[in-house]
């Protein structure tokens, strides 16, 4: 069992915690601060035929922090001056402490830039801009609901590609044709043709950090759309950063999250072959693609989960910690819907009657 790090206070001893915004761990009684060391140059990308090979020991998140909960099976620890309550991922009271294992630590964290006031205010914008659900849930949604900081597992892979390709490049041509009209008239008309040619050839795109949710306990809709990661942030990973927040542990590895990557990569790799088969259409008929330079970071992201209760129903919602962006879940009104069908249906009524109305004059 690795030793739990502690973070005392040098003016009262209390427990120092990381301050969202800011470089410090901040004494949540006095507001004694202390600077954190961390810089975005400690973030080395490292090779994946390395680490495919072997895992390290996590000493820095297996600690005895370390709990599992038994309803969603999300692993993941506690802050310095934190016990294991409730599971920020299903609001299950079932959790209970895991052993270490042989992992691979995270070596970049992106710290929380907004702290739980900003991130329910962000969070009150969203639920409150939600038309089509209930009216008394925006009140219910406000009043009773709970944030927790959690840095989420997330991969991201670098990596040289070439892939060698054969197709067909579709030139278009046209052409002059007769036809007979309703009325039995004879006409002409242009039509559109297709020239097909073979095509083949190599390509080569590179990628830089393509991101992988690390995690099958987040929903991934909403988790994955989480667009506005400023990973320029990113700095070399430091136990300081996690000090009063949750970490959770990744359940999808590395070789698993390299594969999801790959196929991430596809489109682009097959927007490109496109390009160079050229032409006005283009069909791929097969490819092969070979993979260089392969690195990886595992990176912690902050996110501010939370959860509101509505008619016995959990419904869920994150909040980015870095922008404030919320993804979430929210009801639909039953009788929003209704009345807002048979307003349509009326203008449709309207219009239709309109339209009769003026074939008959």
């Amino acid at each position: 069992m690795t030793q739990v790090l502690r973070y005392p206070c040098a003016q009262c001893g209390a427990k120092l915690e990381f301050a969202p915004g800011t470089a410090v761990l901040k004494c949540p009684y006095c507001g004694h601060e202390t600077p954190i060391e961390a810089r975005p140059e400690d973030v080395q990308e490292l090779d994946i035929g390395a680490y495919l090979a072997k895992a390290n020991l996590d000493t820095t998140l297996e600690a005895e922090q370390a709990v599992h909960c038994n309803n969603c099976g999300a692993e993941f620890t506690l802050g310095t001056n934190q016990e294991a309550t409730r599971c920020p991922f299903c609001g299950s009271d079932v959790v209970v402490p895991t052993t270490a294992q042989n992992r691979i630590p995270p070596n970049g964290v992106l710290p929380f830039a907004i702290d739980s006031r900003m991130a329910r205010d962000k969070y009150k914008g969203w639920v409150t801009s939600r038309f089509w659900a209930p009216n008394d849930l925006k009140k219910l949604a406000l009043a009773h609901n709970s944030l927790t900081g959690v840095y989420i597992p997330y991969w991201t892979y670098d990596s040289d590609t070439r892939t060698h390709y054969t197709g067909m490049r579709g030139e278009h041509y046209y052409e002059t044709e007769s036809y007979t009209d309703s009325d039995g008239n004879r006409q002409t008309r242009t039509v559109q043709r297709t020239r097909w040619y073979p095509a083949s050839g190599v390509v080569d795109v590179s990628f830089d950090d393509l991101l992988v949710l690390g995690s099958t306990h987040l929903p991934p809709h909403y988790a994955q759309a989480m667009s506005s990661w400023e990973l320029a942030k990113v700095v070399g990973y430091s136990p300081e950063f996690l000090s009063g927040f949750q970490a959770m542990r990744y359940d999808l590895d590395l070789a698993t999250c390299w594969g999801t990557a790959q196929g991430m990569m596809e489109p682009t790799i097959d927007q490109n072959i496109r390009y160079d088969i050229g032409g006005d259409e283009q069909q791929i008929s097969s490819k092969d693609t070979q993979y260089f330079n392969v690195t990886f970071k595992q990176l912690l992201l902050p996110i501010w989960s939370g959860a509101y209760l509505y008619r016995g129903k959990s419904w869920r919602f994150l909040v980015n910690g870095q922008t404030g962006e919320v993804r979430g879940e929210a009801p639909v009104s039953f009788w929003k819907v209704f009345f807002a069908v048979l307003l349509g249906l009326a203008l449709i009524g309207g219009i239709v009657y309109l339209y009769v109305q003026n074939k008959q004059r």
